[in-house]
């Protein structure tokens, strides 16, 4: 009862008149405010004006609507207080905890404000022991100062001791978990600054790996923990060992079974897929194969990450010669019902491996792959797709370097060399003046490859001989592929070359 009354003296005397919260399924639906947030909601409103001139036939400069927008705003922030993630599956359980435990850490630093200890102190404990249970180390430091600091005014010197003590071991904790996030986003910076920055990133990542592993065994940590595995995860690749990097994905597998509750739901299908992008640089087929298999039995299907995990299968059978296969993970793609939610960008890649499936039945006389790939979900039409010549984007440079190749591969078939001619312009204007060994660098050999089968008038021996350096210069750097249009080689550039040398060897001898 005592609490009770504390409670009720402080929020009478200092809560505020009117708490104005949002709620979408109150009575009062005709509201302007219930307007703005259902017409925006369901994007019925895609700019101001068409809100405005809905509620208000007025512009949307005029005040009347600025009031109102600022008042939803207003609304939607203090509903923040009252979310309910229980039945969200796909915030973990720690997340939740980190909500609650803020939640609860405000209203006691509210009460402790206003002088209402006996009630604050209480729930500080019970905050921290969740904290405790779920490793969110910045709201266990911030509980036990606050225990400290009452317990050092109480006339309590034992618990006071305790939460000194206690407070001492999680900032050392706080502190090394900090280095540990610092670390990581300082070499992921750093190598997205400049791709050729790999050896400087590599000896960055090995000087901070050693430093993490002697504190990884001292704290209980989950962040410190996926920090480390991070950081040498990036060594193995910077090292070009990803059997090694596939090792540490692994130890995080295990990791991650051994405390579920610590992980999004997703962060096993994210460690599958990276899986694989390991088993593509590898060029692993029947491992990844079985990778595969057991992925696909627990990812649903359909997901964004089974979109995601698929592109790496179809490469990996493509990249080792395993066409039929790469046909088959084609045919299961564009199956599903959700492909056609995909972006346009993805829809895309899809068409262009489509492309060079239908090339690579054309040109092996592999015919089980015409029938598994002939699918209306793409628009793919070979002509059309022949014609198109993508415009210069930097942002789509590995797909149209793949578009641009696949078709020069195909006029090739036919010896129509014009064509090829407007093709390799094209593609030219991808490369830089002066290439560095980065995630580009094979691109843009290849693209000279092409460029000296122009300049030497499509003759076999001159061109094969002007190109001998630049192969070996593409040969030497291993290919660096992490989703997306980045680095895509559809099919690896050395095995291009090769088709391409051979059906020159066809046409005309030097």
């Amino acid at each position: 009862m005592d609490a009770l009354n504390e409670l009720i003296k402080l929020v009478t005397k200092k809560r505020v008149k009117k708490v104005e919260l949002f709620d979408e399924n109150s009575r009062n639906k005709s509201s302007n405010y219930f307007k703005l947030f259902d017409g925006i909601h369901t994007r019925r409103y895609q700019s101001d004006t068409d809100a405005a001139r809905d509620i208000y036939q007025c512009d949307p400069s005029e005040k009347k609507y600025l009031i109102l927008k600022t008042r939803l705003k207003q609304k939607l922030l203090n509903t923040l207080f009252f979310l309910d993630f229980e039945d969200d599956e796909n915030v973990p359980a720690y997340k939740n905890a980190l909500y609650d435990c803020n939640k609860a850490l405000y209203c006691a630093k509210v009460l402790l404000m206003n002088g209402s200890r006996r009630i604050a102190i209480p729930s500080v404990e019970k905050t921290l022991r969740k904290a405790q249970e779920y490793h969110l180390t910045d709201i266990e430091l911030e509980c036990t100062r606050i225990l400290r600091a009452y317990y050092s005014t109480s006339n309590q010197y034992k618990e006071f001791v305790i939460y000194r003590d206690l407070a001492e071991q999680i900032e050392q904790r706080l502190l090394v978990e900090n280095l540990s996030e610092k670390y990581y986003q300082e070499i992921v910076a750093t190598y997205a600054k400049s791709k050729a920055n790999r050896p400087r990133v590599r000896k960055l990542t090995e000087k901070h790996l050693k430093v993490l592993a002697e504190e990884v065994g001292k704290h209980e940590s989950t962040k410190l923990v996926m920090n480390y595995y991070r950081i040498k995860s990036l060594f193995h690749q910077f090292s070009d060992d990803f059997q090694s990097a596939i090792a540490v994905t692994e130890q995080m597998e295990a990791y991650v079974v051994q405390s579920p509750h610590f992980h999004p739901r997703t962060r096993p299908e994210e460690l599958a897929i990276q899986k694989m992008n390991f088993y593509v640089h590898l060029k692993s087929y029947e491992d990844g194969e079985l990778h595969a298999r057991k992925s696909l039995e627990s990812i649903k299907a359909g997901s964004p990450n089974w979109f995601h995990f698929q592109e790496y299968h179809f490469l990996l059978a493509m990249h080792t010669g395993n066409y039929l296969r790469a046909a088959e993970t084609f045919r299961d793609v564009l199956e599903q019902s959700n492909f056609r939610t995909l972006s346009e960008v993805k829809k895309e890649r899809w068409k262009t491996f489509q492309a060079y499936l239908h090339y690579l039945y054309k040109t092996k006389k592999i015919r089980d792959i015409r029938p598994i790939i002939q699918n209306a979900k793409t628009g793919f039409k070979l002509n059309d797709y022949l014609d198109g010549v993508p415009a210069f984007d930097k942002q789509r440079r590995g797909l149209n370097i793949s578009i641009l190749t696949i078709q020069t591969l195909y006029y090739l078939e036919r010896f129509d060399l014009d064509p090829i001619r407007q093709r390799v312009k094209a593609i030219k204007k991808y490369c830089r003046r002066y290439p560095k060994k980065d995630i580009n660098f094979r691109s843009e050999c290849f693209i000279t490859l092409l460029s000296n089968v122009v300049e030497e008038d499509f003759r076999f021996y001159q061109t094969r001989k002007s190109s001998e350096k630049a192969y070996e210069e593409m040969t030497s750097v291993m290919i660096e592929y992490h989703g997306g249009n980045r680095a895509l080689e559809v099919l690896p550039y050395e095995v291009m070359w090769e088709l391409m040398l051979d059906k020159l060897k066809s046409y005309k001898y030097g």
